[in-house]
C-alpha cells in the first residue's frame, strides 16, 4: 500500500502477515503504571536504556524520557524512536505546544499536520535538526492524555530518511498507552470533534 504522506504516513506502514512474524510487540513498564505503553517494533530494532538525568519540569523544554529504541545496537547511524512526557500546559492547544517545542529544541520546522492514531488525535511536525552526526530529519508527534503531554520522536539522518519513514511510521502508528485517561486539551485553534477531520496546517 502506498504511503498517504511521504513523511507523516498513517497508512502504508503496516507489515503484511509474513513481515509481521518478524516484528515484536514491546510493553514498556514505568514506575507509574499510568505511563505504561506498548509499541510494535520493526525486525532487528533494540530497546536502549532511557536517560536517567534528573528532570526539571520548570524548564519548558524538558520531557521525562520513557523509552529509547534504535535500529542499530550501537545507535549509529542515529536512527531512533523516542518517547517522552511532561505535564501539559494550562493554556493553549497541542498544535501550539508542538510548534513551541520545535522552537525550544532548535528544530527547523518544515510543516505540521493533525492525524488520528489508536491513542487519539495528535499534532505532528516534520523538522530538521543539525547534530554532530550531520543533518537529521524528524517526525515529531505530540498528544495530550489526562493532562499529560506525550511526545513521540522518530529521527534519522536526512540522507537516509526515505528508507526509514516506514519503520519509524510503524512505531508511531502502533504506540498505545495501556491506561489512557482520555484527551481533554484542544488539538488546534478552532477545532472541535463536531467539525470533522482537522485541516493540515
Amino acid at each position: 500500500m502506498a504511503l498517504d504522506d511521504p513523511d507523516l504516513p498513517t497508512s502504508g506502514v503496516f507489515p503484511n502477515a509474513e513481515e509481521l512474524k518478524d516484528c515484536i510487540t514491546v510493553t514498556v513498564r514505568q514506575p507509574r503504571s499510568d505511563l505504561d505503553f506498548s509499541v510494535l517494533l520493526p525486525d532487528g530494532w533494540y530497546q536502549q536504556p532511557a536517560p536517567v538525568d534528573k528532570i526539571n519540569f520548570s524548564k519548558e523544554s524538558e520531557f521525562m524520557p520513557l523509552a529509547l529504541f534504535s535500529a542499530a545496537k550501537e545507535m549509529l547511524p542515529p536512527i531512533l524512536f523516542m518517547v517522552g512526557v511532561r505535564p501539559a500546559p494550562k493554556k493553549g492547544n497541542v498544535a501550539e505546544w508542538l510548534e513551541r517545542q520545535c522552537y525550544l529544541q532548535q528544530f527547523a520546522l518544515l510543516r505540521m499536520k493533525l492525524n488520528k492514531f489508536p491513542f487519539g488525535w495528535a499534532a505532528e511536525a516534520v523538522a530538521l535538526h543539525a547534530s554532530d552526526f550531520g543533518k537529521m530529519k524528524l517526525r515529531v508527534t505530540m498528544f495530550e492524555d489526562g493532562n499529560r503531554l506525550f511526545v513521540l520522536t522518530g529521527m534519522a539522518p536526512l540522507d537516509v530518511w526515505d528508507a526509514w519513514v516506514v519503520p519509524l511510521g510503524l512505531c508511531v502508528n502502533t504506540f498505545e498507552l495501556l491506561q489512557p485517561k482520555g484527551q481533554s486539551a484542544p488539538l488546534a485553534p478552532k477545532y472541535s470533534e463536531g467539525e470533522g477531520e482537522p485541516e493540515e496546517k
